[in-house]
């Protein structure tokens, strides 16, 4: 493949769709030599570039995504071993104020709200615990009044500080609305495992299609 130019960012965006959409365009023209060696450069771990990401991404033929399989594999197995590390959610409110179409929390669907009191969280912290399970993704719509930050706090200093006959809750990630830096260093300082920011497109007309205005 010819090298894809370098694109002018766009002003007021750190996304350059129509760079993205050149890199993927260009991409389908690799060959089976460029191809081969983008998976054997794999498979050495020694990575990929984004431009060698979108020609595996594009390519079609079966015996390629069948190596891209295999190589992910020995990727997965060569960092993690054969261990896999399950969690469990636990939403504790669905007030929300945005309207994202694929969302059942979405503002625009009228149903009783309500938010878990600290008693609840804990219940549910013990039927999840009593299930095995060790780590919590604790999940929240946005919503600045209802669920403010020191909610999310209060939930998991009562998770945090449950003992039961075969441990205790080890790591709880948390999937909420991004917030703002001084906010994020209050996660930290309780000990979260990870914070967790889904976007689920990042192709514009479509971001704008499913992510409507706020209430």
């Amino acid at each position: 493949m010819a090298t894809v130019p370098v694109a002018e960012t766009t002003k007021n965006t750190f996304i350059d769709a129509d760079y993205i959409s050149g890199v993927l365009e260009h991409a389908k023209g690799a060959t089976d030599a460029e191809i081969q060696r983008i998976l054997d450069k794999a498979e050495r771990f020694e990575g990929a570039s984004h431009t060698e990401i979108a020609a595996l991404l594009m390519t079609e033929k079966p015996e390629h995504i069948a190596r891209i399989f295999d190589i992910a594999g020995k990727i997965k197995r060569h960092i993690y071993g054969n261990r896999i590390v399950l969690f469990a959610p636990l939403y504790v409110s669905d007030y929300c104020v945005n309207r994202c179409a694929y969302c059942s929390y979405n503002c625009g669907h009228d149903f009783p709200r309500r938010k878990l009191t600290m008693d609840e969280v804990r219940e549910e912290t013990k039927l999840l615990e009593q299930m095995g399970h060790k780590r919590i993704a604790l999940e929240a719509g946005e919503h600045g009044a209802e669920c403010p930050i020191e909610y999310i706090l209060e939930c998991i200093g009562a998770i945090y500080g449950m003992k039961f006959k075969n441990g205790e809750i080890r790591r709880i990630n948390v999937n909420i609305a991004a917030t703002t830096t001084e906010n994020y260093r209050k996660l930290n300082a309780v000990g979260i495992g990870t914070y967790i920011l889904f976007q689920e497109t990042y192709h514009q007309p479509t971001y704008e299609q499913v992510h409507r205005a706020e209430a």
